[in-house]
């Protein structure tokens, strides 16, 4: 499959309980944060690859944008609260846009090389400052 510009992610959760609405107010999650009152949040994010100043701070041939990955974070946890896992972290990349964001984050790399990576990659990442396509600004 080419990687440029397409690679499917998957969201698993479990099923809900009654409605959106409900599972709000009882587990803080259940439905994806919309970007505005008229524009839900879209089956596709689209989103170059990460560019030269994110890949000179996280080395690793998988490395996603932060524009990409902070809305991901914050469609998970649409009422901002909960812990994102991360379970196979490689650079840190996740944990950052979840710090940049600031959601609590938990990452597992069994590659000791990568978690010296993410131990300094994450704080430069979270400091970024990256503009969606929804054009607003995430600081």
């Amino acid at each position: 499959m080419p990687r440029s510009q397409w690679e499917p992610w998957l969201l698993y959760r479990k099923p809900l309980s009654g409605t959106v609405a409900e599972n709000l107010r009882t587990w803080g999650t259940g439905g994806f944060r919309r970007i505005s009152d008229t524009r839900p949040f879209g089956d596709v994010i689209k989103g170059p690859p990460a560019r030269s100043r994110e890949r000179s701070i996280a080395a690793h041939p998988s490395l996603k944008p932060q524009s990409f990955l902070r809305q991901v974070v914050r469609a998970a946890l649409p009422l901002g609260a909960g812990t994102v896992l991360d379970p196979f972290a490689g650079s840190g990349s996740t944990l950052a846009a979840a710090q940049a964001v600031g959601y609590r984050s938990i990452g597992v790399e069994r590659d000791q090389q990568y978690v010296e990576v993410a131990r300094q990659a994450i704080p430069a990442l979270s400091q970024l400052t990256v503009r969606t396509d929804t054009e607003v600004s995430l600081d």
